[in-house]
């Protein structure tokens, strides 16, 4: 029988090397940082940039949920790619257990 935690687990970390960017994460309530931020690795989503200028106001991407110290959450911050963005959308983990969440860029 084959050990689907195991597997999942070497997935994973198979793509967050190969596909893996290194971001900040930040908890938030309210608006207001919890904590100090840390810094863990996200994977990008691929998207035609449709918007013009280099850096885009939103953004997906994929995280191992197991590399914070609680579960992602809608307001958190993730500062990556020279911006700040908020976390508009956390959704449900994918097969291998990695949590998809939508970004916002962060007014101010």
């Amino acid at each position: 029988m084959c050990d689907w935690y195991t597997l999942h687990t070497a997935v994973n970390a198979i793509m967050q090397r190969t596909f893996g960017e290194p971001v900040a994460y930040q908890s938030a309530q309210a608006g207001v940082p919890v904590g100090d931020p840390i810094t863990i690795t996200a994977i990008r989503h691929a998207r035609v940039r449709e918007e013009s200028g280099v850096m885009a106001n939103v953004e997906e991407i994929s995280v191992n949920p197991a590399d914070l110290p609680n579960l992602p959450q809608r307001g958190d911050w993730v500062t990556a790619w020279g911006s700040q963005f908020v976390v508009t959308t956390v959704r449900q983990p994918d097969p291998y257990g990695l949590v998809q969440l939508s970004l916002m860029a962060r007014a101010g």
